[in-house]
């Protein structure tokens, strides 16, 4: 009939045979791999001028938002337990005056659960709960991050949007360390803070 369609060998080769080009390109790097390494690539690249960024900075810096104000912990950072002293993360500005406090007590970090009493912001700087949160969240080794006797009215509904849930016959809040951390440094991202990263710590 004039309509039939060509057998195979006839113009149209069997669909294994495309398989086998796409196969040699693919072995060959010519898709994804290089794409993968190129990710990468730049992925480091990135970590590495956050890196610089944060070298020229005051001792102690972990953000910095893009009108200068930036936030400064004490002891060394990635001390969690340097945040249960007398000394608190405090802000500056751009010129170096004081902006006030994140007063954070009862930090308890052991390799299950990271807690704390309570945060507290003592500045004139928004959203200094999430920048608490991130920073204890990514320099803990535990896998589960709570927060006790959480005010539902304030403390509560930020605590709500990082995707923590009340514990059971409690006034605490809690979530997976990983999940909580992901999502209050995109909290801070969104409110234009560049994070301290640190690839070698954190959950």
């Amino acid at each position: 009939m004039g309509d039939q369609m060509a057998p195979y060998g006839e113009g149209v080769g069997p669909r294994s045979a495309t398989s086998g080009v796409r196969s040699a390109f693919r072995g060959s790097g010519r898709f994804g791999p290089r794409r993968h390494g190129t990710s990468q690539a730049t992925v480091s690249q990135a970590a590495q001028a956050n890196d610089a960024f944060f070298v020229r900075q005051s001792p102690g810096t972990v953000a910095v938002r893009q009108d200068g104000v930036h936030l400064v912990v004490p002891g060394q950072i990635g001390d969690v337990g340097a945040l249960d002293g007398n000394e608190n993360p405090e802000f500056f500005d751009r010129e170096g005056s004081t902006l006030g406090q994140i007063e954070i007590l009862g930090v308890a970090d052991t390799p299950m659960t990271c807690s704390l009493f309570a945060i507290s912001n003592l500045s004139k700087v928004r959203g200094a709960a999430y920048l608490a949160v991130w920073y204890l969240t990514s320099h803990t080794m535990a896998t589960s991050f709570e927060v006790q006797s959480v005010n539902p009215d304030t403390l509560g509904r930020l605590l709500k949007r990082l995707g923590m849930a009340w514990v059971p016959g409690t006034n605490n809040m809690a979530g997976e360390t990983k999940d909580v951390s992901d999502a209050a440094r995109r909290k801070c991202q969104r409110h234009h803070w560049r994070l301290r990263e640190d690839s070698a710590t954190g959950p």
